[in-house]
């Protein structure tokens, strides 16, 4: 756990406002979509989907009802690897040896790991009114907070 923690701060540290905004799909689909929509779209493993649908039920918003396990479900199954991408690098040869070819299989993620904490860190500071600098940060700025804020007074 403590490894996710330090990867979600190096990512970001190494983003943008704008980055942070695009990686909160799954909060403006929630705050977009019917929760009908989205329950049909989660069933056919849709990641962004499920990361939607599971913020409604953490904070008991769109007519779903407040269920905080359901949203843990939800979370994990958004977030879950689908597969690998392989990525081939060549490893130089040392003191003479030659070198070789290797593969290296990256997880592949619909909604990264960090992406969910970001979405989670947002509608969190929606859900307090919070507008202090630090919790805005994970919405993309003041600018994108009053957006997203405005949708979610809906």
């Amino acid at each position: 756990m403590a490894g996710l923690i330090g990867a979600v701060l190096l990512a970001g540290c190494a983003t943008t406002p704008e980055a942070r905004f695009a990686s909160l799909g799954p909060l403006r689909t929630a705050l977009s979509t019917p929760p009908e929509t989205l329950l049909q779209l989660a069933d056919r493993n849709d990641a962004n989907a499920q990361m939607a649908l599971s913020l409604l039920y953490q904070y008991g918003r769109g007519g779903v009802a407040k269920d905080p396990v359901r949203a843990l479900e939800l979370r994990q199954r958004a977030t879950a690897q689908r597969g690998s991408t392989p990525i081939t690098t060549y490893i130089a040869g040392i003191n003479g040896k030659p070198g070789r070819v290797s593969m290296i299989f990256v997880p592949r993620y619909d909604v990264s790991p960090a992406d969910a904490l970001f979405n989670a860190a947002c509608a969190n500071a929606l859900a307090r009114g919070d507008r202090s600098p630090k919790a805005v940060e994970p919405c993309g700025g003041e600018e994108k907070y009053d957006q997203l804020a405005a949708a979610w007074r809906r």
